[in-house]
């Protein structure tokens, strides 16, 4: 039976009832004294946690509150006293015990101590409020301490400091731009360095935008500004073009990805404005220039007289620099004069054709002929050409680059740029202006060299015409017994159950298909010289070149048992050119390297890149060349030494007709060899041009996607798109049927009545447009689904003809699969432009020797990326 005043005290009244009080400075619990009583019967029915400490030593009374604070050191802390029940911290129990039994209070907001609750030591915060317990005469005879632990909220307040450290940090740190605005004014209250960098240093702290830049308000970014917080939707741009004034009163065009985000308070409403971004100027004025140098070298390769090319440079550069004249011109390296054919100049400005000498203009030809870029911000200045300040004033002109072209030493070209404004010129546009004066020369190089050609060729026109048409009507007269005979082949199998002739089918089977392929040969040279070949010019990237050719010329190397090594110094160069004839003429080299080569030998392809070129070798350790030999290596017919014990045969077409090819492709096939017996090397060189954009575009922030319910039916004779493209659409959640030609399509659009049709334009038969006209012709029959065309054409005439078709939507293959959900879930294309897919070039490193073919990874090669 409990004393009645424990009655009521909760899980620790029975034990306290139970203890051995006598053993204690209070004594036995039957004589405690009735303030004593009262104070432990307040304590107990208390949800806060509290102690009593009696007398001197402490001894410790508690409740169930304090019961649970205490831990596993509970209830071995009852009755005990308070310096040896917390001896980790006796000595501030010491002083709570001092200034209590004097009658004095302590109060502790968040006191830190190390307490041994669970067996090791903790850190913890409380809040400590001590008070002294008095006896019936009003004298202190205990301490009361109200225990409130506050570890939670201390530790949160210091994660939360010290998150607001690590933003501020970043803030400061970040290589983005950053802002902060306040108030529909959007008045500046902090800023970032890199936000300083972006305009000029200028202090806008404090300051309104429209105040503190006045040059972005008359861009219209205040009114954007203001729409953000009006709206409270947040406004995105990239690449957007930004003029900053300078301290020195010039300003700087930048191109910036930001974004203006909206900062609410806690009733929603929009307080403050974020802003960050990045500057990609650098990003877009090397895309820029990669465009410019890709549209060069195209127009290049349809602009036929040297002149007319140098014309279609100068206008380029002039234009892409905003300068106000610019020239390509031949020199006379003795002579020091320069001939000026035609210049590209802004209206007003005279022209400079003609002869003009070098040092009426200054002291740098010989800067030139050294191969070095003379670069003149002024030519009142200079000291090359400030005594020359008058003949610059009559072509207003004050500042130049001219960049040169040497060829063995000697100075042949010019090319250069002017302006009638001083100017620094930066690193990008020296370097832009040399590789424009690089690809110039190649261009005109190629040029007379195809007009040398053209005169030869029609010089020689009673004869080739002749010889052509001998050609073809061999090689078609052959044709007529070769189809007799390989039939001939395949019965004598049929009949031969014993396989005893296996053997003389081999043979013969051997043997015809070395004359088919001197036909195949033999027709080509033909078709090529009578320019019956149109070359399908595309972007190719040359990973795809070798790969297809090494498929091609795998048996033979396989046979011979070479170690072929495949080497490409970084990510794979492109070229424009046709993928299947940059094949046929690497198939050509990687055949010889494998006939020449005694077996078990080593045969290289290296893809590398040089002063805009790509570049790709192919080198082996075979029977080599004779240095007499190497002149007359492309010429039609012409054999290497047919004694040697690896000749075998052939008509001497192959080489030939490679040179063909890499010509047709504006390049240059040639060879080298150090001698007999000493291996082989042949060089394929041709114009390089940008890979296609990879979207290095800002990422668009993660958002949840809804499933897209629809009905869809997807048309394709091609099997593998069909599968492929259906199954994204399952994921996207779509329910979705597949049709592989269009006969099949029109019945299953009236079993199915989709909600949308994607159809392929090119299959056989009945092709997409004849599909989308009978569709459109049914009307309500099949419920009007949407057409979206899937094709591979995307020209505007090709558009023209899917919307006469009944299309509502012309999508262009690889469909980008975002791009192909807005349109579904929209019913219109998105307006945003397209992602180009990545090159799927990627890092490889595969070894496999004379192992089998048995898949992708099982190649005899090896393939590097970058240097070994």
């Amino acid at each position: 039976m409990l004393p009645p005043f424990l009655s009521g005290g909760g899980a620790i009244a029975p034990l306290i009832a139970a203890f051995d009080w006598g053993a204690t400075a209070l004594g036995p619990l039957d004589l405690w004294p009735d303030h004593v009583r009262h104070a432990t019967a307040l304590m107990l029915r208390a949800r806060t946690p509290i102690v009593m400490l009696w007398g001197e030593p402490g001894v410790m009374i508690y409740n169930d509150a304090y019961g649970l604070f205490a831990g596993a050191r509970h209830p071995q802390l009852l009755g005990s006293n308070v310096r040896e029940g917390w001896p980790e911290v006796a000595e501030f129990n010491d002083n709570v015990m001092r200034v209590g039994l004097a009658g004095g209070t302590l109060h502790y907001q968040d006191q830190a101590l190390v307490l041994h609750r669970h067996g090791r030591a903790e850190d913890v915060w409380m809040n400590l409020d001590y008070s002294p317990l008095l006896d019936d005469e009003g004298t202190p005879a205990g301490v009361m301490a109200i225990v409130v632990e506050t570890t939670g909220k201390v530790m949160a307040e210091r994660r939360v400091r010290g998150e607001r450290e690590r933003l501020t940090q970043l803030f400061e740190q970040a290589p983005s731009f950053m802002a902060v605005l306040a108030g529909p004014e959007h008045r500046f209250e902090s800023v970032n360095p890199a936000y300083r960098r972006l305009i000029g240093g200028r202090d806008v702290v404090g300051r309104t935008v429209a105040e503190a830049l006045p040059d972005a308000a008359a861009q219209g970014y205040v009114a954007l500004l203001d729409e953000v917080y009006a709206t409270g939707r947040a406004y995105t741009a990239q690449a957007a073009p930004f003029t900053a004034d300078t301290p020195d009163g010039s300003s700087e065009e930048h191109f910036l990805d930001f974004v203006y985000q909206p900062i609410r308070d806690d009733r929603g409403a929009v307080t403050h404005l974020f802003v960050e971004g990045v500057d990609v100027t650098a990003r877009v004025r090397g895309e820029q220039r990669g465009a410019a140098l890709a549209g060069l070298s195209e127009r290049l390769r349809d602009v036929g007289a040297p002149a007319d090319i140098g014309f279609a440079s100068a206008q380029m550069l002039g234009m892409m620099l905003a300068a106000t004249r610019a020239g390509y011109c031949t020199v006379d390296h003795e002579a020091e004069t320069v001939r000026i054919e035609r210049d590209w100049r802004l209206g007003g400005l005279d022209s400079l054709a003609g002869m003009r000498r070098f040092r009426d203009y200054g002291s740098f030809v010989e800067q030139l002929k050294r191969d070095e870029v003379v670069e003149i911000a002024d030519v009142r200045e200079d000291p090359r050409t400030r005594d020359h300040r008058d003949s610059f004033d009559r072509m207003r002109v004050r500042s130049i680059v001219n960049v040169p072209v040497l060829e063995q030493g000697r100075l042949v070209a010019l090319l250069f740029v002017h302006d009638e404004s001083p100017r620094a010129w930066s690193v990008d546009d020296v370097s832009l202006i040399r590789e424009t004066a690089h690809r110039t020369r190649v261009a005109v190089e190629r040029a007379r060299n195809q007009a040398i050609a053209q005169d030869r060729e029609e010089r020689l026109l009673r004869s080739d015409r002749r010889k052509d048409e001998f050609l073809a009507t061999l090689a078609h007269e052959l044709r007529n017994p070769l189809a007799p005979i390989r039939n001939a082949v395949h019965l004598l199998a049929a009949a031969d159950r014993e396989d005893r002739f296996t053997g003389i089918r081999e043979l013969l089977e051997r043997q015809v298909n070395h004359m088919v392929r001197l036909v195949d040969d033999l027709l080509e040279v033909s078709r090529i010289s009578r320019g019956l070949i149109m070359l399908q010019h595309a972007p190719v990237s040359l990973v795809a070149v070798v790969d297809a050719a090494v498929e091609s010329s795998r048996p033979l190397i396989d046979r011979e048992g070479h170690r072929l090594t495949l080497r490409f110094d970084g990510a794979a160069p492109w070229v424009q050119g046709d993928l299947v004839r940059l094949t046929q003429l690497l198939v050509n080299l990687l055949n010889n390297a494998a006939r020449y080569t005694d077996a078990g030998g080593r045969i290289d392809v290296h893809v590398t890149r040089e002063s805009g070129e790509a570049v790709l070798t192919v080198t082996d350790n075979g029977i080599g060349i004779a240095a007499g030999q190497l002149p007359q290596l492309f010429e039609l017919f012409s054999q290497l030494d047919r004694s040697h014990s690896r000749s075998q045969g052939g008509l001497g077409i192959g080489l030939s007709l490679s040179q063909t090819l890499a010509r047709l492709h504006g390049g240059l096939l040639s060879a080298t060899s150090d001698g007999p017996g000493l291996g082989s090397s042949f060089q394929l060189r041709l114009p390089e041009i940008p890979a296609p954009h990879t979207g290095a575009e800002t990422a668009a922030p993660a958002r949840e996607e809804a499933p897209l319910a629809a009905r869809l039916l997807l048309v394709d004779d091609n099997r593998d798109a069909a599968d492929t493209t259906a199954e994204l659409l399952r994921l996207m959640g779509a329910e979705v049927a597949v049709a592989y030609d269009g006969p099949s399509a029109l019945g299953a659009v009236r079993q199915l009545r989709p909600d949308a049709v994607l159809l392929d334009i090119g299959m056989p038969g009945m092709d997409g447009h004849e599909v989308a006209r009978r569709l459109r012709a049914m009307g309500d029959d099949i419920g009007h689904p949407r057409l979206i065309a899937l094709t591979g054409w995307g020209q505007e005439q090709d558009r023209e003809k899917t919307r006469e078709a009944g299309f509502d939507d012309h999508m262009v293959k690889p469909v980008d699969v975002d791009e192909l959900r807005t349109a579904l879930m929209t019913g219109r294309r998105p307006t945003a432009s397209r992602r180009e897919r990545p090159d799927r070039v990627g890092q490889r490193d595969r070894q496999d020797h004379h192992g089998h073919n048995d898949g992708y990874n099982d190649r005899h090669d090896d393939r590097h990326d970058g240097p070994d």
